[in-house]
């Protein structure tokens, strides 16, 4: 199932992950900054230091030419001959710094220092070649002009101007550094406090989200509880008035069998009486009246036989007098031998424990099993089996027919099945109608004992 977040959600962790990517981008653009003002303030720092070395190896060279004017001796030479190359190496170290990060001016700067340092060495090399040649006043003389003084002012000069301007690079860096760490911390605070509020408002809408829910959720609850509960009770009600229906119809048929055996039976013994004593009487004076008074005794016979049949339809005479068992064999034999089907029934010795009751709901279910298999199964042999335990009785009816529909036992239209279901469920039993696996169709009832019975209709007087 797909999953859509509401627009309120979905709103803030859009905007919770613009938001982490735009501190993604602002802390790398930062850190760029940051890293850019690192290196002029490392080249400026590395700018200085140089200019400070080649102006140490011009005053040690300037040193080390004055010891050996004044002494004459060449170990005061070694300082000078050793600078002279590591003088070029500087320059040309800062002229590769300049041509990185260095300014026009200040590469202008550097040829002017360049132009100097030059001057400054070869005015250092003339002084010790007029030494070897005219000896040390000649040298001295010329030291004394002060020519060399001022050139050594000029580089300093220059070097002190390279420097300055070396160290306000090196302030603006420093500066700008710390303006941006400062703005870097101003923005990633700010960025992380509406991160922080986001993520607070998106905590807040889902679990006002997840409430709304689990509120919806306790009201469906709720809902299918009492609709529940509404059900139970329709159909409790439904149980009671289909109980009480089935009840009032047993006492119906009750009251029509006393009815119809004690008038209607009345009537057919007394009319035969007068018919046999008539017919006594005129059989050896008139043949053909006594003949007719023969077929009126027979039909009197067959109406008292009909009576006596209506009467166990309508209510079991064996089932009020002799109990269960014997209503059940005598009403398998009585279908099953009139539809010529083989029959096996095996029913307990003492059914004392069965109450009026289930045993009349017991007999109305095998008569409908009965009746159905006489109608639908098209079988050939039927089992009925009564168990009594301690505190069940059971039913099973089996037969070997074509075997029960699939949607039958489901189907609403099957008011056979659903009256025997309907009985069982008001007797707290249960019912269960299935295809059997070897063919034909299986009824299995369990009805639990001990249950105090209602009150059932009296029992019928024995047939006359």
């Amino acid at each position: 199932m797909k999953l859509v977040l509401p627009r309120k959600i979905l709103l803030p962790l859009v905007l919770g992950i613009i938001a982490s990517l735009a501190i993604a981008v602002y802390a790398e653009l930062g850190y760029r900054r940051l890293e850019q003002a690192n290196r002029q303030v490392a080249a400026a720092l590395e700018m200085q230091s140089a200019l400070h070395e080649a102006l140490a190896l011009i005053v040690d060279a300037e040193s080390s030419q004055r010891g050996y004017l004044l002494t004459g001796k060449d170990e005061y030479l070694a300082p000078y001959t050793s600078a002279l190359p590591k003088v070029d190496g500087a320059f040309n170290h800062l002229r590769e710094m300049l041509v990185v990060n260095g300014t026009p001016a200040q590469r202008d700067a550097l040829g002017r220092l360049n132009n100097l340092v030059g001057k400054k060495l070869s005015e250092l090399e003339a002084t010790l070649a007029l030494h070897r040649k005219n000896g040390a006043q000649a040298a001295q003389a010329l030291i004394d002009t002060g020519i060399g003084r001022r050139t050594m002012v000029d580089i300093r000069a220059e070097v002190d101007n390279m420097t300055e301007q070396q160290r306000k690079q090196l302030d603006e860096a420093a500066q700008r550094w710390s303006a941006d760490v400062s703005f870097t911390r101003i923005g990633m605070q700010t960025m992380t406090l509406f991160t922080v509020s986001l993520l607070l408002v998106v905590w807040y809408l889902v679990r006002r989200d997840a409430q709304q829910r689990e509120r919806h959720r306790r009201n469906a609850e709720d809902d299918a509880r009492r609709l529940e509960h509404e059900v139970e009770e329709r159909t409790a009600e439904l149980s009671e008035l289909s109980s009480h229906l089935q009840k009032v119809r047993e006492d119906e048929r009750s009251k029509l069998a006393r009815d119809i055996h004690d008038e209607l039976g009345g009537i057919l013994v007394s009319a035969k009486m007068d018919v046999a004593w008539v017919e006594e009487r005129v059989r050896r004076k008139d043949a053909e009246a006594s003949a007719k008074l023969e077929r009126a005794l027979q039909a009197l016979d067959d109406g008292v036989q009909i009576k006596r049949r209506i009467i166990e339809e309508l209510r079991p005479t064996l089932l009020d007098n002799l109990g269960l068992s014997a209503a059940v064999e005598w009403q398998v034999h009585e279908i099953c031998d009139r539809a010529g089907l083989a029959c096996e029934v095996a029913t307990p010795s003492d059914d004392s424990t069965i109450s009026p009751q289930i045993s009349i709901a017991l007999y109305r279910i095998l008569q409908e099993a009965l009746t159905n298999i006489l109608k639908y199964a098209r079988a050939k042999n039927v089992s009925v089996d009564l168990g009594v335990a301690e505190d069940m009785v059971t039913l099973l009816i089996e037969d070997d027919g074509v075997g029960i529909p699939d949607d039958a036992q489901f189907n609403l239209l099957s008011h056979g099945i659903v009256g025997m279901r309907q009985r069982v469920r008001a007797l707290r039993g249960d019912f269960a109608i299935a295809r059997r696996p070897e063919g034909g169709t299986m009824i299995e009832v369990n009805i639990p004992l001990g249950r105090a019975p209602e009150k059932l209709p009296e029992p019928t007087p024995a047939m006359a």
